[in-house]
């Protein structure tokens, strides 16, 4: 679904060049395969052709002026994303900006910046280079931001180094005129016995002139920015990373992200991801659990409302012995909005001691809201415990009645039973400033 004129568009032979190693193998692939066809299964629940189309009327950010974050202060970017006290890098449409980027109190042994900042002693870890066979697993937006991104955030934690503060990745879209397509990437590699708490927010900056987001059917076809987001997180043996993704774009934008977490023997996952913005979103998170003894916790919330589109695709591959996985994703669809999960969960032959847990329950607030479900568990191997399961329903109407006859408001008492629903994922975030601004992005939330 890439058209040659598309693709020297959105990925002209200066990007690439500028993109470092790999862009032009990325490059390559994307001109062989293209991107994803609404036919694709992993795509069935993704209103593809909507984010194409757009891509045919965006323009890059790498070629517009680069002057564009003049308008964006700090105040801004601590009220879009919060300020969690520990180092903060700003990208605006995918680029770096050191002006609104400041290194917070970080711990020896840990470097975090841009792509291009990286010291030559830590250029033999490879920061910002895929695994040699990551291209045969690329879709084609993956490809794209490797080939057409030239700024990547880097996080690189040294062997036994425990980070004080987390990382704060901030990624803003603009709602510049032409308005743009951005490609962030971030690059994670923890070392051996680390542990390290990333944060990334992806939020939007709407024109003065926008008009507030509204429940209509304007909501529905996408006219803002396009983000095509790519994260790759590499675990080592014994670490432990924790990662919170938020996606809170403005109405009208189009958000397509990936995350790849490799994980060695006896390292943690702890993740949390929240999608409450743009008119159509979708975020992947691929896990694979490479060594014995690897444990991933993945939570996860989406809310929807008007005619927004939220897609969250979940895979975790067990490819070895004695690992653990728990999925646990929440859903809160209103109005005429559509709610999606996918989680697959593939256990190897050969394996044993798998455990692995998959639970997604979604809440419809309306009858014109839907919800889709779609878990999945490939298992190739007999030892193991696998449990999965999701629910899609209303408020119970019982529970709502209880809290009317003890004299709470109709919509105060609705209101308490969806935060309840909502705070079994927020209420579990850390730090309490990034649960703080999660709880003002979702239902029942301050304002």
């Amino acid at each position: 679904m890439t058209g040659a004129a598309l693709l020297d568009r959105l990925a002209p032979a200066g990007a690439v060049d500028a993109a470092g190693p790999g862009a032009l193998a990325a490059r390559a692939w994307l001109a062989t395969h293209g991107l994803p066809d609404p036919k694709d299964e992993a795509w069935r629940y993704t209103p593809v052709d909507q984010i194409v189309a757009r891509l045919h009327e965006v323009v890059g950010a790498a070629v517009l002026d680069g002057g564009r974050d003049d308008d964006v202060d700090l105040a801004t970017v601590d009220a879009l994303a919060g300020d969690h006290g520990g180092p903060r890098l700003v990208f605006v449409d995918g680029l770096y900006r050191p002006r609104l980027s400041g290194p917070g109190l970080v711990a020896a042994g840990v470097w975090c910046g841009n792509l291009a900042d990286l010291p030559d002693r830590r250029a033999a870890q490879g920061a910002a280079l895929p695994p040699p066979d990551e291209l045969a697993r690329f879709d084609g937006f993956e490809a794209l931001n490797r080939a057409a991104g030239p700024d990547a955030a880097v996080v690189l934690v040294d062997a036994g180094v425990v980070a004080g503060a987390p990382v704060h990745v901030v990624h803003l879209a603009t709602g510049h005129p032409h308005a743009a397509v951005g490609h962030p990437r971030t690059v994670v590699k923890v070392a051996e016995a680390a542990e390290v708490t990333v944060v990334e927010t992806f939020a939007g900056i709407a024109p003065a002139d926008a008009p507030a987001r509204s429940r209509s059917a304007d909501d529905a076809a996408p006219t803002g920015p396009v983000t095509n987001a790519a994260t790759t997180i590499v675990i080592g043996p014994g670490a432990r990373v924790t990662h919170h993704r938020v996606q809170a774009e403005a109405a009208g934008a189009v958000h397509v992200g990936h995350t790849r977490v490799v994980q060695a023997a006896g390292s943690h996952l702890r993740s949390v991801s929240v999608m409450a913005g743009a008119a159509v979103a979708r975020h992947a998170l691929d896990v694979g659990l490479h060594g014995p003894g690897a444990r991933a916790d993945l939570d996860g919330l989406y809310v929807p409302s008007g005619h927004q589109r939220h897609d969250t695709v979940v895979t975790v591959d067990h490819a070895a012995s004695d690992c653990t996985s728990t999925q646990r994703f929440r859903g809160v669809i209103d109005d005429e909005a559509r709610g999606s999960f996918g989680g697959h969960v593939i256990v190897r032959a050969g394996t044993t001691g798998t455990d692995a847990d998959q639970s997604n329950r979604n809440l419809v607030l309306t009858r014109s809201a839907q919800a889709d479900t779609r878990p999945w568990l490939e298992i190739l191997a007999d030892d193991v415990r696998c449990t999965h399961g999701a629910t899609v329903g209303r408020l119970d109407d019982d529970a709502l009645f209880y809290l009317r006859s003890r004299g709470i408001p109709h919509d105060e008492a609705r209101a308490m039973l969806v935060r309840a629903f909502v705070d079994e994922i927020v209420a579990t975030i850390e730090p309490a400033s990034l649960r703080a601004v999660v709880s003002a992005l979702t239902p029942g939330g301050a304002s």
